[in-house]
């Protein structure tokens, strides 16, 4: 375990601590505590009060992600993925990624306080700030084709908003291809990557980024309405146990998806389609198309209605907005 993990575990209790005590909690010297705070301050941009005879003070508790509290609390039965949580990583799909590549094709699924290079659709950057959100990915073989996993990101965005209703937050709705709104403001973002030959097996990254609790200062970064779990919720919220419901949907979903498809989750999806028959725009390269949205077909499609003719358009460079 890392210093910075082993100083930041004693300080999420919210009370000050001496460098004295520290120090020898740690069995470092108290320069190497101080040096240590000044490393969580800017690399992970946390908020740690530093006065001289009282010591030092994390100004908001956080909830560390733990694995072993995670498996404890899925609510999975069989197929179980293996799980992992990182202080800091560049991005949980990337990392995935690189088991893909490396032929370790097995469920597994990764959380991390932290991502350095977090991404987006795209190629945009996903703003991740250290433990006020979720952050996670899960590597799922597929003994199906590319064609048979379209619409595999829409199945996905089912699940996570069916958990949130759970959860009694019910006005979560999902924007084509894979965003979910509340109140036209974003709460979570899906980013959707595969490796392997056309005709199958696949092995599918899915990365998964909600907003639980976003600083104030990470905010600033961000380019468009935005929403955070914590907003919507009355009282405390468990990190660990979002992390655990989460996952367990998502996984579920993905193990639905391989044996049925999108078909079971179509009807599901238009229920909380946010552009159903709005006029909307829809950027594709340097065109752009104004139309009146008409949901999904069986391939996950965009209905789009133009001049009197509606048509299909799938994922890729596809931007919708609503028409002004």
């Amino acid at each position: 375990m890392s210093v910075q993990r082993q100083l930041l575990e004693t300080l999420i209790d919210g009370k000050f601590h001496s460098g004295e005590q520290l120090a020898s909690e740690l069995g470092i010297t108290r320069a190497a505590i101080w040096k240590n705070i000044k490393i969580l301050q800017s690399e992970y941009e946390l908020d740690i009060y530093a006065i001289t005879g009282k010591g030092y003070q994390l100004s908001q508790s956080i909830e560390l992600l733990d694995r072993n509290v995670i498996m404890k609390k899925l609510s999975l039965t069989n197929m179980v993925p293996e799980v992992e949580t990182f202080f800091s990583i560049d991005s949980t799909n990337h990392y995935l990624m690189k088991k893909v590549l490396s032929s370790e094709l097995k469920c597994h699924a990764v959380f991390a306080e932290q991502q350095t290079a977090g991404r987006g659709r795209h190629g945009r950057n996903w703003v991740s700030p250290f433990g006020g959100n979720l952050y996670f990915s899960v590597l799922y073989p597929f003994q199906r084709t590319v064609r048979d996993i379209t619409g595999l990101s829409l199945a996905v965005g089912v699940a996570i908003v069916e958990q949130l209703e759970q959860q009694g937050i019910k006005s979560a709705k999902l924007k084509w291809p894979n965003d979910v709104l509340v109140d036209g403001r974003k709460l979570c973002g899906i980013l959707l990557e595969m490796h392997g030959e056309s005709h199958g097996p696949l092995a599918i990254v899915v990365g998964i980024g909600i907003n639980i609790s976003m600083p104030e200062n990470a905010a600033r970064e961000i380019d468009q309405p935005w929403v955070s779990y914590q907003a919507l919720k009355q009282g405390p919220i468990s990190r660990n146990q979002l992390a655990a419901d989460f996952l367990s949907n998502v996984f579920l979903a993905l193990q639905e998806f391989e044996l049925n498809g999108l078909e079971p989750f179509r009807e599901r999806w238009l229920q909380h389609d946010c552009n159903m028959n709005s006029r909307v725009k829809l950027q594709l390269g340097d065109r752009e198309i104004t139309g009146i949205a008409r949901g999904i077909d069986q391939q996950g499609a965009l209905l789009l209605e133009s001049q009197g003719r509606v048509q299909r358009y799938y994922s890729g460079e596809i931007r919708l907005r609503p028409a002004r």
